[in-house]
């Protein structure tokens, strides 16, 4: 019996940093070229042409069309007061921590600030996520990126 068919084959070309949509953030990313070949018993053989370039995110893993980079997020004034008051209920909604954190730090709040404003919010007790590493709080059961269970 003989296996034959198509195969795809990535070449990483490029990387930097972009904002992913599926993120809602800045991610880094990996621009990757992809060819098309004739396999063998899943062995690629003869390439049969290009299939195009792309941009994947490397925390998410989702394709982009390379337009992706052209895209600027819309900014919005950020008011430092209302992030501080909404800490604890955006944590107890789903939000992770490195979220809520990054979002204090883009309002002009020192790191350990902001660090030290989870903590006295819902304590030190938290669940994280195997597969996108972010970390909930402890009365959370899945990931709000991936769906996963929370250790």
């Amino acid at each position: 019996m003989i296996i034959f068919g198509t195969r795809h084959k990535t070449k990483t070309i490029g990387s930097g940093e972009f904002y992913c949509p599926h993120c809602q953030t800045q991610r880094a990313y990996e621009r990757k070229h992809a060819k098309r070949y004739f396999a063998l018993y899943f062995i690629p053989i003869v390439p049969m042409g290009d299939v195009g370039e792309f941009i994947e995110c490397q925390t998410c893993l989702h394709a982009y069309n390379i337009d992706v980079l052209k895209y600027a997020p819309p900014t919005t004034p950020v008011n430092a007061v209302e992030l501080l008051n909404s800490v604890k209920s955006r944590l107890q909604a789903g939000d992770p921590v490195e979220y809520v954190i990054r979002d204090l730090t883009a309002a002009g709040i020192d790191r350990n600030m902001a660090t030290a404003v989870v903590s006295a919010s819902i304590g030190e007790d938290r669940k994280f996520c195997k597969t996108c590493n972010l970390s909930y709080v402890a009365s959370l059961e899945s990931c709000r990126e991936c769906g996963q269970l929370l250790v």
